[in-house]
């Protein structure tokens, strides 16, 4: 893997010798692009450390499975940060409305019900502390704390799964002149590791958070790598037409598979039934 990921950045015209690595292969070099560019998400929950809540700042305890809020600290527009979401605790007298200011995301425990509201929008409401058996605010804390850490670090797989599936699936619209000549099933497998630049970029940009601008410029040179290997394949392409070599219909990548078949993860056997379907 370290060898096509150096490939990738510094000899990207080499990638078409990686044609006929395993679909498991492939499967797990997009996860560790999809980790690669999550890197700023994990950082952020390693790093970030939540605002206490306590029962002295909060004014509220928990009895029973029931919030109490009774403490002379106890005000409806306390807010308490965890993450990306601001956490307040309410009487159960109190309006969920008439708390003045609700983030974009925001976690509302009322009684023994737990809100979770995007903007104005309630997403998700349940029994919160009677399902699991709550009796301190510590034990709030510390659930929170896991939920949200968990769903943050997932939503941020998917989301860059989305990013670079898309960003391959794009970049092998150039390529689709190649079908004749190679299968669209190659053209993914090397396009894959040809997005490790762009995947690294965004991995850099989550982290420094530089300006948007230098990024899309910074965006064109990591698509050099997707330059140089259609370049190469078109550069094969020619050659084997001009040297009047009766070989149409059959896959471009067959001149390298002497040398690839050497290497560990090469399917021979896919090879060979690509050839007599072309």
């Amino acid at each position: 893997m370290f060898e096509v990921f150096t490939n990738s950045i510094v000899f990207p015209k080499n990638l078409i010798n990686y044609h006929n690595k395993k679909g498991g292969f492939v499967f797990l070099y997009i996860l560790f692009l999809v980790v690669l560019m999550s890197l700023a998400t994990i950082v952020f929950f390693i790093s970030h450390k939540p605002q206490a809540i306590t029962e002295v700042n909060t004014g509220c305890t928990i009895v029973d499975n029931y919030l109490v809020c009774t403490g002379e600290n106890y005000n409806i527009n306390n807010r308490f940060d965890m993450y990306d979401f601001d956490i307040h605790f309410l009487s159960d007298t109190d309006d969920i409305a008439n708390v003045t200011n609700r983030d974009v995301f925001t976690i509302i425990l009322q009684g023994s019900l737990l809100t979770v509201f995007v903007g104005d929008n309630e997403v998700n409401s349940f029994n919160f502390l009677q399902t699991y058996d709550i009796n301190s605010l510590e034990e709030v804390t510390s659930i929170l704390k896991n939920s949200v850490i968990t769903a943050g670090i997932f939503i941020g797989l998917i989301s860059n799964t989305f990013i670079i599936v898309f960003i391959i699936l794009i970049s092998t619209i150039p390529f689709m002149r190649f079908r004749q000549l190679i299968s669209y099933k190659k053209i993914f497998k090397m396009l894959t590791f040809a997005a490790t630049p762009m995947a690294f970029l965004f991995a850099i940009y989550n982290l420094v958070n530089f300006d948007t601008i230098i990024f899309f410029i910074l965006m064109l040179f990591a698509y050099r790598s997707v330059f140089i290997l259609q370049r190469e394949i078109q550069f094969r392409v020619i050659n084997r037409s001009s040297g009047g070599s009766n070989t149409q219909g059959k896959d471009v990548s067959n001149e390298t598979e002497d040398n690839s078949s050497q290497m560990e993860d090469d399917d021979s056997d896919e090879s060979e039934n690509d050839d007599q379907e072309k």
